[in-house]
């Protein structure tokens, strides 16, 4: 049943051991249908109850049943972003899956490795070869040499994975139990699946012990904290249409929101979305939609309607593989320029980026803030990495909600669009206020909102509006985040869910410090130019085949010094990816 292995030596996830930090990498490979994404679910929710950190990312393909599915996790003592390059434990269910994983996985030689025991096929070389024979247990069921279903090999997995962590088997049984309380019979059948596998594995090897910090700590993916976030932040409306990787926003607010006192609405498509989310805000309601790349193109018209008419609007934009349909559950960065400059006309709007799961509930608080005070559209690009990560998080800390917008009273201005303000924002006026009737379209106004065709009046407006981006950007001059040493000569540039590697990156490679911002429009350009000035040598990191924030950058930097290293998205940039384009770039 079992190949006995020699001793595994610690590793850290494919990096270099820490005194501070030590961690294991997981990597648990099936198809759709076995359970893969659950079992990583339910080692992530035994990590937490022990006090330990981890991060959980998924890669999976379009089929909705039998197409490829693996779950990476790393577990850790002290929280962490990224999953790591190399596995020190690899489980995969049927061994011609692994092929489907290629730049995913990757052993080191020290690597466990259990598999189907049926299958004495070699692992491929792409893999990578660990030192250690592989350790086989019969996962699955056969007649005639074709595979039926059996036992959940999901439920085996977590014996053979809990017992090589050394986690006692009566907490993998509760957690089980917990998860599953609704369903007797699941419960009876899962434990009988896991009771046989543990009673098999008594020969497994061990992986180095992890000490928790012995309280129980909370589980949130990217897409829950920003629903999360958005409901601290005082949201009462949204509207919304499922797309893949942001569809668990909709779903989280669909059944907290409402309790909190908001409504939720599941729009016909994602045009109608914004128009709702348009009308609330309207109302005077704190409103918001969420999407990805092919409904952010269909909502383009209504962004230029929320900066016409200074309607307060966040716009969650989940990333993903594009253009078109590109790769749904992959992701990538490079709805950056759509974001910024997509639109007929002129009109400004807010971008800001997310760099974690911890980080996605802040940004949201932020996010509602500058769009009430503002009033117009604030755009966060986070992606599929962070939108469907789940990590184990400390407790979430409540913090105040930020300020509502300023609304009108009887005996003030009655134009609604005010020209001699000094950053463009007049009170806002709520429909039914007695006296505050006014015209908010699409077509250019007057100030008190009448539609007119005065072209120097529409230069007036346009000036205006985008003098809200000058409060924007006094008001967020320090929305950006460094890491590393202060001094160190070397830079690198970088947004959103590359947060995780670098935050590791500088750590291991003190010569390097990483600037990145949260506020991608208007950008902390007076930080940048002076943090570029203080290095040696400086590159700009990012997942998109332009190069489209290198040049975005050149639009208000001289960033010809600075190369821009890239490449399309699909998988997250790794550690040793990163080393390669390092070194290849510096003179």
């Amino acid at each position: 049943m079992s190949t006995p292995m020699s001793a595994i030596a610690p590793t850290v996830g494919g990096l270099a051991p820490s005194a501070k930090s030590r961690s294991l990498s997981l990597a648990l490979v099936g198809s759709g249908g076995d359970g893969v994404a659950l079992l990583g679910d339910l080692l992530l929710r035994i990590a937490a109850r022990q006090g330990l950190y981890g991060v959980m990312v998924q890669s999976y393909g379009p089929q909705i049943r039998g197409g490829e599915s693996a779950a990476i996790l790393r577990i850790a003592e002290e929280p962490v972003e990224y999953e790591g390059d190399h596995v020190d434990l690899l489980l995969c269910f049927r061994n011609r899956d692994l092929s489907r994983f290629r730049g995913t996985v990757q052993l080191h030689p020290h690597s466990l490795v259990l598999l189907e025991a049926t299958d004495q096929a070699e692992a491929p070389e792409w893999l990578g070869r660990s030192e250690n024979e592989p350790w086989r247990y019969p996962f699955a069921r056969f007649d005639g040499g074709v595979e039926i279903e059996g036992e959940p090999k999901n439920m085996m997995g977590l014996a053979l994975v809990c017992r090589a962590l050394g986690w006692p088997d009566d907490m993998a049984r509760k957690t089980v139990e917990r998860r599953f309380a609704s369903r007797p019979d699941l419960v009876a059948r899962n434990l009988g699946a896991f009771d046989s596998a543990w009673a098999a594995s008594e020969s497994l090897p061990r992986l180095p012990a992890l000490r928790g910090k012995g309280v129980s700590l909370e589980i949130e993916s990217g897409n829950e904290a920003m629903a999360r976030g958005a409901i601290a932040s005082g949201l009462e409306f949204f509207a919304g249409y499922p797309i893949t990787p942001s569809s668990e926003i909709l779903e989280t607010l669909i059944d907290e929101l409402p309790v909190a006192g908001g409504t939720v609405v599941q729009a016909e498509d994602e045009i109608a979305a914004l128009g709702m989310v348009l009308g609330a805000s309207f109302g005077g309601l704190p409103a918001m939609t969420a999407t990805s790349g092919p409904g952010l193109s269909l909502m383009t018209e209504m962004m230029g309607l929320a900066s016409m008419a200074e309607l307060p609007a966040v716009i969650v934009d989940c990333q993903r593989v594009g253009p078109a349909t590109g790769m749904p559950s992959r992701t990538e960065q490079s709805d950056l320029d759509h974001a910024i400059y997509g639109g007929h006309g002129d009109f400004p709007r807010v971008v800001m980026g997310v760099f974690d799961v911890v980080h996605a509930r802040d940004v949201m608080r932020k996010a509602f803030g500058l769009a009430e005070k503002w009033q117009l559209p604030v755009l966060v690009l986070s992606d599929a990495y962070i939108a469907q990560r789940r990590q184990i998080r400390d407790r979430v800390t409540p913090v105040p909600r930020p300020p509502r917008r300023v609304v009108w009273e009887p005996g003030q201005s009655p134009a609604r669009f005010q020209l001699d303000l000094e950053h463009g924002v007049a009170p806002f006026r709520v429909p039914g206020t007695v006296g505050g009737t006014y015209l908010a379209a699409g077509i250019e106004h007057t100030p008190e909102g009448n539609p007119t065709a005065d072209t120097t009046l529409h230069h007036q407006m346009n000036a205006k509006r985008f003098r809200k981006l000058d409060g924007v950007a006094e008001e967020t001059r320090d929305g950006y985040r460094t890491l590393g040493r202060p001094d160190a000569p070397l830079g690198i540039v970088a947004w959103g869910s590359l947060y995780g590697l670098l935050r590791e990156w500088v750590r291991e490679h003190t010569e390097y410090q990483a600037f990145l911002p949260e506020t991608i429009k208007p950008l902390p350009s007076a930080a940048l130019r002076d943090w570029l000035a203080a290095r040696e040598w400086a590159a700009v990191i990012e997942l998109s085949f332009q190069g489209q924030f290198h040049r975005y950058l050149g639009t208000m930097l001289d960033m010809n010094r600075y190369p821009s290293l890239r490449r399309s998205g699909g998988v997250p940039l790794g550690h040793a990816e990163l080393e390669t384009m390092l070194k290849e770039a510096r003179p």
